[in-house]
C-alpha cells in the first residue's frame, strides 16, 4: 500500500540544505569552504559562534561545521544552543588530534559526526553528504510519525463514531425488542381485566423485596424490569377459561396452568439478561416452597431466586386485587395469608423480606391503586395504552431510554 494510500503525504519539505562553516582561523574557514563546495553545496562561513548562532536560528542552513577551540564561545557553546533551541541543524564537530576524545563527548551532547584536522577534502565531502542524508531520514520520519499519527487519531475517532453509532443502534434495537414485548405482556395483562398500574405494582413490589434481601443493583434492575412479564402465557389461553367466573373444571385449570410454560417458550433463547430472567420468571412463578406448585413441582432453592420473589408479589397484589369471581381481601387479610404461607407456599427469606419492606409495599399500592377497584368495568377493545405506560414508567425507574 503506498503512502498516499494510507493518508500520508508522499512529499516531504527537508528545508533548506546549506552549509556553515564556523572557525576562528581563516585559512582553514577557507579550505573547509572550498572542499565543501566541490561537492557541490551551497556554503556560508563565520568566525564567531554568537553570530554563528544568530545564522543557525534563521533557519537558513541545514548543516554546521563547527571549530571546537575557539576564543571566547567556543564550538561547545554553539552545540549546546543549538541543542536547547531544537534547532534542525546537523552540527558536526572540527578538531584536532589531540581533542578527539572531547569530539567524541560532543556526540552525546548533541553532534551528528566529527572530523579531524588536517581535513581530507574528499571526506569531508562524503561526511557532509551523509549527514546530510540523516537529516533528510530524520525530517522524513517525523513527518512520517507526525502524520501517522495524524491518520491514527482520525481512524480512532472514525472508528469511535462508529461505536457509538452502532451503541445508540443497538440500545434502540433492544428498546424496540423490549418494548414488542411488554406489549405482548399488556396483552396478556388486558385479556385477565389487568391494568397499566398493576404492572407498576408487580415491578415495584418485587423490586422492594430483592431490595430488602440485599441484592445487588444488577438484580434489582432486572427483576423491576422482568417481572411485568410474568403472565405473558396467558396470550395462549382461551378467553372462556381465563375469564370464567365460574370455578374452573379440572382440565380448565390444567389449560390456565400452561400459561407459565408458554410464557417461557415465548421468552426462550434470548441472550439479554433481562428477557433471560423474564423468561426465569415466567416458568416458575407459580411454583411453590415445599414443592406443591407448578408446572414442574420444584421445592425450595430449586426454583430459581426471581421465580420466588415474584410469586410472593403476584400472590399479594392477586389477593388484594379485584377479580371477576371475587372481591379484594383485605390488606390485613392479605398480609396474614403471606405470613401462614413462609415455609409451604413461599420461601421464609422473601417472606421476612415482605415484611421488612411492607411500608413502602403499601405505599405503592396507596398510590398505583386500581382506576376503579369497587367494579371491574368492560375494557376498551383497543389495546389498553395504560399498560404499556406502566412499563415504560418502570423503564425510566431503571433509568433506561424510555420507550416511545
Amino acid at each position: 500500500m503506498s503512502s498516499a494510500d494510507q493518508g500520508i503525504p508522499s512529499g516531504v519539505d527537508f528545508g533548506p540544505e546549506r552549509i556553515l562553516v564556523v572557525d576562528d582561523e581563516p585559512g582553514v574557514r577557507r579550505f573547509l569552504v572550498r572542499a565543501i563546495e566541490s561537492g557541490g553545496y551551497r556554503v556560508a562561513s563565520g568566525d564567531d559562534a554568537g553570530q554563528a548562532l544568530e545564522h543557525l536560528s534563521s533557519g537558513e542552513f541545514g548543516a554546521a561545521l563547527v571549530d571546537i577551540r575557539m576564543p571566547g564561545k567556543d564550538g561547545l557553546w554553539l552545540l549546546d544552543r543549538v541543542v536547547e533551541r531544537g534547532l534542525d541543524v546537523a552540527v558536526v564537530m572540527v578538531t584536532a588530534n589531540n581533542e578527539v576524545r572531547t569530539a567524541v563527548d560532543c556526540l552525546t551532547r548533541g553532534a551528528v559526526n566529527y572530523v579531524i584536522k588536517p581535513v581530507n577534502p574528499e571526506e569531508l565531502v562524503q561526511v557532509v553528504a551523509r549527514v546530510l542524508e540523516d537529516r533528510r531520514l530524520r525530517i522524513e520520519n517525523r513527518a512520517y510519525r507526525r502524520d501517522l499519527e495524524r491518520l491514527v487519531g482520525e481512524r480512532t475517532l472514525q472508528l469511535e463514531n462508529a461505536m457509538g453509532a452502532l451503541k445508540q443502534a443497538n440500545v434502540a434495537l433492544e428498546r424496540a425488542y423490549r418494548e414488542s414485548l411488554y406489549r405482548l405482556a399488556a396483552a396478556a395483562e388486558y385479556r385477565d381485566e389487568e391494568t397499566g398500574n398493576h404492572i407498576r405494582r408487580m415491578g415495584m413490589y418485587s423490586h422492594l423485596i430483592a431490595r430488602g434481601m440485599g441484592l445487588d443493583d444488577d438484580f434489582l434492575t432486572l427483576v423491576l424490569l422482568a417481572s411485568p412479564m410474568h403472565d405473558v402465557g396467558k396470550i395462549g389461553i382461551r378467553d372462556s377459561v381465563l375469564l370464567k367466573p365460574a370455578k374452573l373444571t379440572p382440565e380448565e385449570f390444567d389449560e390456565i396452568r400452561a400459561h407459565t410454560m408458554i410464557g417461557a417458550r415465548i421468552l426462550a433463547g434470548s441472550e439479554s439478561p433481562l428477557l433471560q430472567m423474564a423468561e426465569e420468571i415466567a416458568l416458575n412463578h407459580h411454583e411453590r416452597f415445599d414443592g406443591s406448585g407448578y408446572p414442574n413441582g420444584l421445592r425450595g432453592e430449586a426454583i430459581p431466586l426471581s421465580g420466588r420473589i415474584v410469586a410472593l408479589a403476584d400472590v399479594f397484589d392477586a389477593l388484594t386485587s379485584r377479580r371477576v369471581y371475587r372481591p379484594p381481601y383485605s390488606v390485613e387479610e392479605a398480609v396474614d395469608m403471606i405470613r401462614e404461607g413462609a415455609g409451604t407456599h413461599f420461601d421464609p427469606r422473601v417472606a421476612r423480606a415482605f415484611d421488612g419492606a411492607l411500608d413502602e409495599i403499601l405505599r405503592i399500592k396507596g398510590h398505583y391503586e386500581d382506576p376503579d377497584a369497587s367494579s371491574v368495568s368492560a375494557r376498551n377493545p383497543i389495546l389498553d395504552h395504560v399498560a404499556v405506560d406502566g412499563l415504560g414508567f418502570l423503564e425510566s425507574m431503571a433509568g433506561r431510554p424510555p420507550m416511545h
